[in-house]
């Protein structure tokens, strides 16, 4: 995986929550320091098991001490962060800057995960995936590094997983077997005589999906402007024009350079005994190498000026229309990683600047019609910060426009100042989001997954690698000075003054991909004519033989060389996940006491029962105005400053459909108003809760035609953005009537709503304004409100008195509840785009056939996914993602994700059948299973109380208790071999129902439109 457009931690953990979750252990002979405590490591000077300790530091911010450690043999860097939390995290690193666009780093990156010396099986990381309590198992690639990080709540199975990856960065068997290079880069593909040639592999699927995504091309195009002389012009990632171009020489040779102790950075984290991991990693690993020089530094881009226009294209249909769908965005290069109080600033800058409707400059783009939607990021993800301003579904001709309105109102914000009420209120958000900073981490790798990104963003620059730990000094010396200057004065230097700044264009080209698509074929067929007989016939034998290899299995021996937990390991600890429902004035409350720094966590669940069916696209763009529009007590910019002030962001406003954990046609219609803030704002964040709700005013059409066209943009940008959410959404609303009713709100039918009302909105302005009027009035009502509390016991008084205080404010008029009647869309549908790859989505019902859930069926997902799936549609059919899921519900997915391939993965799925009634495994190999499918519940009670306070809701509102997951471990638990083989006619049955959905290439859907009921052209 390559690290993507945003910070590195967001798309780790957005991405491999669907994808990844890879486990490693160390073998039974590890033999680790006998009690060595960790106190005894803290003599500055002093060498411990070959490393010496160069610093020790207390960071209460983070709470931990910072103990850096050089390995005295090979130089390798190791950081520590000591403290008492169990979700312990390991991560090795090396500095890979970028010199071309074959992916080298990338390929090799996948590539060391499938075997190694001590670890000879074929895929280690696929191994694991069956096994490990990991929450957090993956590797990324980014322009300047390559990481290896892993995260789990039991210290065991990290010992595991560190090992599993010192020995494939160290040792990996990538340098003596060619087929890895194959299958994780490139081959040629020629699987008979007369077949056309291709070309397959993992990361160049991969890459393929990206390079379908106009954001990527636009990130690309912006680096290509900005750093012509350095390694930033080159995607790391690979461009699939240029993955081909690699030689398997060329991949080792880079390997051997990068990968060297002397050039990594080792990262530990947590609850652990520090001398015995220095002393593992120093005796197996890092003892058997020596110091090498190795120039693996980071150039610096020279400071440039009159950078000219970069123009760029991506590719939309032959006959796609190609009005307002340009992408404008003007960048400047704002100096380096190591300035900690400028990029500090500089990223509080961009929330004031863009962060909300209302601030100004993103307030003036958004006045003056140059795009249907604007944004803007500061991103350190390099030596050479970047603050970007840009505007989507523009035109080519806006250019000038654009570029004139950002400096003239930076100009002026620098001349008057940013309005003081909206700065106090910025200013004061910030705070309450530093103590929400802790609720928030992802489960997934838990704050010590996100401190190791952290830690790289400066430690590959050879630069403090705790700098942005904490960066509450920098904020407290802003707030204490005169922060209207000071931001003007950033303002000046960094924008308005700084002529490091480009101008890029990335436009539409109708027809691209289909040229694109022949020029790659006709290349391919010139190359297999050139090559005559023998080099047809050397082909074919390469295919052949490669494909034996990849069908052909580990052996017994190689598989007991994996370290394994047991089931003896395992110590699962449910959350807090009691709480409390009284009634209340009609309502039901429930309160959930929970530890929240200080804050509150509040939901309103009203019931949307009462909403027409063909109201329901208002009450989505309802739910999209509130909070956005002016009230009657205050304008929107007022209300923005309002909420920034005491609820520290917006308070969300999310229609859905709650459906039953058991029956997903059996659902509940709400509409959630969501807030966390501060204990000693709730009156006043409830205060103004009620006033949206009551009084918020749809007359500004500008502003509501503002909402409509950022909403358009938005969803547009999901649907065709090649990640499969057309295909879901389908396949959601086929399964279910709560699908049929989400799609209405969210899905497909909604967007050409929204295009609906953009293309005829003056026309249309007296009937939305009058809809948006009654749909509130239907939608907010105390009949069935259920109100929710998470936070301190006593505030919770404090929360139900105010409850009762605005309760009588919100319209308790008995109405009729409505009866929806959905009608039911075609199944094998598919959606064409000009996407590179497929995602691919096959459905059923288990319930239909016959059978009821199991725990077993966890273990059954775990079988399939890092089983069969994952040999046959990822490793053989070079998809790049593979997943399977049974719900409760009745539902059974198995699906793929940039998959080069269409009919021959929906073959793949119907062997599910077969290798399922034949399954075998030894009492360990299920043992691993069973480990894998738990691994859920084992890492429930690090999830932390935010989401512990969502897990109540969630239960209440599914009439699920903690029994039932109680009862589903049980069962997963004592889930046999006979189970799986079992389920084998259950698959039967469900695959029979022959449902399935697609999203991908046009022209591999038009190649197999017989497979299809409906073909839907996303760009149209």
């Amino acid at each position: 995986m390559k690290i993507s457009l945003k910070k590195a931690t967001t798309v780790i953990v957005a991405f491999f929550m669907l994808f990844s979750s890879c486990n490693v252990a160390f073998s039974n002979e590890t033999a680790y320091a006998a009690d060595t405590n960790v106190t005894s490591c803290n003599e500055i000077g002093k060498t411990y098991y070959g490393f010496q300790l160069t610093s020790v530091k207390d960071m209460p911010k983070v709470n931990s001490t910072v103990m850096q450690f050089t390995h005295v043999k090979t130089g390798a860097k190791l950081m520590y962060l000591k403290n008492d939390d169990t979700q312990r995290v390991f991560d090795i690193s090396f500095r890979t800057p970028t010199s071309d666009n074959s992916g080298v780093n990338h390929i090799i990156e996948h590539s060391v995960l499938d075997g190694s010396k001590n670890y000879p099986v074929k895929s280690p990381f696929q191994q694991m995936l069956k096994s490990s309590l990991g929450s957090f198992i993956n590797a990324m690639t980014g322009a300047d590094y390559t990481t290896f990080p892993a995260a789990s709540t039991n210290e065991q199975d990290l010992k595991n997983l560190m090992g599993v990856y010192l020995d494939a960065v160290f040792l990996p068997n990538v340098t003596t077997d060619p087929n890895i290079f194959k299958q994780e880069g490139w081959r040629y593909d020629l699987p008979s005589k007369d077949s056309a040639l291709s070309i397959n592999g993992v990361v160049y699927n991969e890459m393929k999906g990206d390079y379908s995504n106009p954001q990527w091309l636009l990130r690309n195009a912006v680096n290509q402007s900005l750093f012509p002389d350095t390694s930033y012009k080159w995607d790391s990632g690979g461009n699939p024009e240029n993955i081909p171009s690699l030689t398997r020489d060329q991949l080792i040779s880079t390997y051997k350079k990068n990968y060297t102790p002397s050039n990594s950075y080792i990262y530990l984290y947590g609850k652990l005994d520090i001398g015995q991991y220095l002393q593992y990693i120093d005796q197996n690993y890092l003892s058997k190498f020596d110091k090498v020089n190795v120039d693996t530094s980071v150039k610096a881009e020279k400071s440039l000026s009159n950078i000219p226009d970069k123009i760029a294209s991506y590719p939309v249909p032959k006959d796609g229309d190609t009005k307002k769908k340009t992408y404008l965005s003007l960048n400047f290069v704002t100096g380096d990683i190591g300035d900690k109080e400028t990029n500090t600033a500089l990223t509080f800058l961009n929330y004031l600047l863009m962060g909300t409707d209302n601030a100004p400059l993103k307030k003036a783009l958004t006045e003056k019609g140059i795009a249907e939607n604007v944004s803007s990021s500061f991103s350190m993800n390099g030596i050479q910060p970047v603050f970007s301003i840009n505007a989507t579904n523009s035109d080519e001709s806006s250019k000038e426009v654009f570029e004139k309105t950002i400096f003239d109102t930076l100009k002026n914000i620098s001349k008057n100042g940013f309005d003081k009420d909206f700065l106090k209120s910025a200013l004061e958000s910030y705070d309450i989001s530093d103590r929400s900073e802790k609720l928030t981490t992802p489960m997934l790798g838990g704050n010590g997954l996100v401190l190791s990104q952290t830690a790289l963003s400066t430690w590959v620059y050879d630069k403090d690698p705790t700098m942005y730990f904490d960066t509450s000094d920098i904020m407290e010396k802003i707030k204490k000075s005169d922060s209207n200057k000071y931001f003007t004065s950033l303002i000046d230097k960094y924008l308005i003054s700084n002529n490091y700044h480009s101008m890029v264009v990335l436009k539409p080209e109708a027809g691209l991909e289909s040229k694109t698509t022949e020029a790659t074929a006709k290349k391919l067929a010139d190359y297999k004519n050139q090559i005559g007989e023998t080099g047809v016939n050397s082909l074919l034998k390469n295919t052949q033989d490669f494909n034996a290899w990849q069908k052909s299995g580990d052996s017994k021996e190689a598989l007991e060389t994996l370290p394994k937990l047991s089931l003896k390991d395992i110590k699962p600890e449910l959350p807090n996940l009691s709480y409390k429902v009284e009634s209340q004035s009609g309502m039901k409350v429930l309160t959930h006491n929970a530890d929240l720094n200080g804050l509150s966590n509040i939901s309103l669940y009203f019931d949307t029962s009462k909403v027409p069916q063909d109201k329901l696209h208002y009450l989505s763009l309802l739910s999209s105005l509130l909070g956005n529009v002016d009230t009657k007590e205050h304008s929107y910019d007022q209300l923005s400053n309002e909420m920034l002030q005491y609820v520290g962001s917006t308070i969300s406003f999310t229609p859905s459909a709650v459906s039953s954990n058991k029956d997903p046609n059996n659902y509940s219609p709400k509409l959630t108003v969501s807030l966390l803030a501060p204990d000693e704002n709730i009156s006043k964040s409830l205060d103004l809760t009620e006033e949206i709700i009551n009084d918020s005013q749809f007359t500004n059409k500008q502003r509501i035609k503002q909402i409509i066209e950022q909403n358009k943009s938005a969803l547009q940008a999901t649907l065709t953005s090649g990640s499969g959410a057309a295909a879901i959404m389908r396949m959601s609303s086929y399964m279910s009537e709560s699908g049929r009713y989400s799609e209405e709100l969210t899905g497909l039918s909604y967007y050409k709503f929204l295009q609906d009302l953009d293309s005829n909105f003056d026309s249309k302005w007296d009937e939305i304004s009058k809809n948006l009027n009654d749909i509130r009035k239907l939608a907010f009502n105390r009949d069935d409100l259920i109100a929710t509390y998470s936070g301190n016991e006593n505030t919770s008084e404090t929360f139900k008195n105010e409850l009762s205080s605005i309760s009588p404010k919100i319209n308790s008029q008995v109405l009729p509840q409505q009866k929806y009647t959905f009608a039911q869309p075609d199944k094998n549908t598919a959606f064409s785009s000009t996407a590179k790859v497929q995602t691919i989505i096959q459905v059923g019902d288990f319930k239909k056939a016959g059978y009821t859930y199991s725990g077993k069926m966890m273990v059954l997902q775990n079988v399939l996914d890092n089983g069969y799936l994952w040999n046959k549609v990822r490793t053989t059919g070079g998809a790049y993602g593979v997943q399977s899921a049974l719900s409760p519900n009745g539902e059974v997915i198995l699906a793929s994700m940039r998959d080069p391939n269409l009919k021959e993965t929906l073959d793949a799925f119907q062997g599910t059948v077969n290798y399922l009634k034949n399954f075998q495994a030894t009492d360990s190999e299920m043992t691993n299973y069973i480990i894998g499918a738990i691994k859920s519940f084992v890492n429930l009670k690090s999830s932390g109380p935010l989401e512990e306070s969502s897990l109540c809701d969630s239960m209440y509102l599914t009439n699920s208790s903690v029994n039932d997951l109680l009862n589903y471990e049980k069962e997963a638990l004592s889930t046999t071999p006979d189970d799986i083989r079992n389920y084998g006619n259950m698959l039967d049955q469900v695959l029979k129902q022959n449902i399935y959905f697609a999203e991908g290439s046009a022209d591999k859907i038009e190649q197999n439109k017989q497979l299809f009921n409906e073909i839907i052209d996303m760009q149209k």
